[in-house]
């Protein structure tokens, strides 16, 4: 494939750098994307720039009833587009198309806000003046898209910026560039303006870094590594551009004596297997009351043993493949690395000897809190589980991260519940629950896991920039 998504076209790259794209169940090779080189970059950059300062010139409501055009055409392809999802990502048929419905839900909600873009009157100290407030587009933005969720992070992107009066240009995951093209096929379908989306696929260190430092883009949002979002952070900082984050997680679930154990080992193993693994929300690192730990453990392990990875689309699977052999091999490196430390390995622990790229749902036990698998992310189907006595050291102990995305607390005890909420130093707290991100709460992370974030007005909001307004009239 050596296409681009450019001003609504698909056109021939100048570039003829490409880059197998592998099937993980299969390790098939499903198709070639194009690395695009700067001059590809600089077209899709200045069609973005462009068909900007048009759209924001158009009636934000207006904006939002064309980009709600896309609804319709996701509900009629969601499974043709599921498909493509399956094929380059690998999970389950089920999850790829609930990811697709949540994507049109969010559509909906985001186009809702198109009525709510309130600014403000404010009362001077000065006689005969009055001070307004108004919210304005940033202008033309980028999207840097990973391929754990390929579809609904580029939504998350891509609907603010353009109801907001944006225009964007995405590049999708070189893992998973193939759904950024479907939905770039929908999009010619509705009456968005050419050349608001433009979509190049290539490296971030190449294009991801254009992009950034580019004096042309007015804001640059990337899910993705730590690295990579201290990356674009440093090339924006050449012309001090917003920079929107969303990076890595190592996060906390605490399941203190007075949990419903049945009720943690459920919601614990939903979101640990959940794209097998592969979510930066996943509860990374469990912390369990010595009271309860043996009886939990014991029910983590029968939920875990009933995960079937396998064919996304065969009905009894429950858990895909890991994307690729780099991130399978870290994964069991890790693991090994723990269990050379002295972790025992109460379930899994090994790559399933299978075509595809499988690991093992596994638990750890008998870890230190230094432990690689306590520190760093593992982005698999692995939980490591420790004791902990006292219930204020838990907290400051799940307070001790780089990371600060997401955390749970698990206990029928309100006090512990809101004590936790109150002192976990993280964007979200799940209480008795998976994470589930709600497209009208607010995905943020703290320390090194981002700045900014996304759903709900405030992450409507990143897409806007304030003007304050003197107005005196004497």
């Amino acid at each position: 494939m050596n296409t681009l998504f450019i001003n609504g076209q698909f056109v021939e790259s100048t570039s003829t750098n490409q880059l197998e794209v592998i099937n993980p169940v299969t390790e098939e090779i499903i198709g070639e994307v194009t690395l695009a080189n700067e001059e590809d970059t600089k077209k899709a950059i200045d069609g973005a720039k462009e068909a900007q300062l048009k759209w924001e010139k158009v009636n934000i409501v207006k904006r939002a009833e064309i980009v709600k055009g896309l609804v319709e055409k996701l509900e009629k392809n969601k499974k043709e587009l599921a498909k493509v999802y399956v094929e380059e990502q690998g999970k389950p048929i089920y999850a790829a198309i609930g990811e697709i419905e949540k994507s049109i839900e969010y559509i909906k909600y985001m186009c809702s806000l198109a009525r709510k873009n309130n600014g403000e009157v404010l009362q001077s100290e000065v006689a005969n003046e009055t001070i307004i407030l108004t919210k304005k587009p940033v202008g033309t933005t980028a999207g840097i898209i990973p391929w754990n969720a390929p579809i609904f992070v580029l939504m998350r992107k891509l609907i603010p910026a353009l109801v907001t009066g944006c225009s964007i240009v995405i590049k999708p995951s070189e893992e998973t560039p193939f759904g950024a093209f479907k939905l770039a096929e929908y999009i010619q379908k509705t009456d968005i303006p050419d050349g608001l989306v433009q979509i190049i696929t290539g490296t971030g260190s190449k294009v991801g870094n254009l992009l950034s430092k580019s004096d042309d883009i007015d804001l640059v949002s990337i899910t993705g590594s730590t690295g990579a979002g201290k990356s674009v952070m440093a090339s924006a900082s050449n012309n001090v551009k917003k920079v929107n984050l969303e990076l890595g997680g190592k996060a906390p679930a605490i399941v203190t004596k007075n949990a419903d154990i049945e009720k943690a080992a459920n919601y614990i193993v939903e979101a640990r297997i959940k794209n097998s693994g592969q979510v930066c929300t996943c509860p990374e690192r469990i912390y369990v009351s010595k009271d309860i730990f043996d009886e939990f453990v014991s029910a983590v392990k029968d939920k875990m043993s009933d995960v079937h990875p396998g064919d996304p689309y065969d009905d009894a699977t429950t858990m895909g493949p890991i994307i690729n052999q780099t991130q399978l091999t870290s994964i069991d490196e890790k693991v090994q690395t723990a269990v050379k430390e002295g972790a025992t390995i109460e379930l899994g622990g090994h790559i399933i000897n299978r075509k595809g790229f499988f690991y093992e749902p596994t638990i750890l036990t008998n870890l230190s809190k230094d432990s690689i698998v306590m520190k760093e992310e593992i982005f698999g189907p692995v939980l490591p589980i420790v004791s902990f006595e006292n219930f204020e050291e838990v907290l400051d102990e799940a307070n001790n991260s780089d990371y600060g995305l997401s955390s749970y607390i698990f206990t029928e005890d309100l006090k512990e519940a809101m004590v936790a909420s109150e002192r976990l130093k993280f964007g979200e707290v799940y209480v008795n629950c998976e994470a589930e991100e709600a497209v009208v709460g607010y995905h943020a992370g703290w320390r090194q896991s981002g700045l900014g974030g996304a759903d709900g007005i405030n992450g409507f909001e990143e897409y806007l920039n304030t003007t304050v307004t003197y107005i005196r009239y004497e």
